[in-house]
């Protein structure tokens, strides 16, 4: 089995819904990720990282009102999902308008598997229009 996170923001892209949900596609746990809005087109910030469902513990998150939002788990074993719904990004210095699914292309992904070891990706758009990362290490 691949060691790898497969990310995916639910679409369409010109969708303002944002739900993000994590697939452990590995061997290994996963005991954090980070999810990075400095690379996509137009920065973006993280009011909210939403609410949390799924099979694993969620420990703790950082990084609201920030580019960069970390998410610290326990127990998100291998073949398990999970889904933060409700997300509520802005871009900076314009709070006024909303943030589309199709606006975190480039975005970059994060994993830090149980073992140690880590894994990026990079949110690009997939024919069924939803945003898709795989976090490989």
């Amino acid at each position: 089995m691949a060691q790898e996170l497969v990310a995916t923001f639910d679409g369409p892209l010109d969708s303002f819904s944002i739900n993000l949900n994590l697939q452990n596609a590995s061997s290994s746990d996963i005991r954090e990720i980070g999810v990075s809005a400095r690379t996509a087109k137009f920065p973006i910030l993280f009011d909210t990282f939403g609410a949390f469902s799924g099979p694993a513990t969620l420990v703790g998150t950082d990084g609201v009102d920030t580019e960069v939002v970390t998410a610290r788990f326990a127990n998100f074993s291998p073949d398990k999902t999970v889904k933060f719904s409700g997300m509520d990004p802005d871009f900076q210095g314009d709070v006024s308008s909303g943030v589309r699914v199709g606006d975190f292309i480039g975005t970059r992904l994060l994993v830090l598997f149980s073992d140690g070891t880590t894994g990026f990706g990079e949110f690009q758009p997939t024919n069924d229009g939803k945003l898709r990362a795989v976090a490989t290490k």
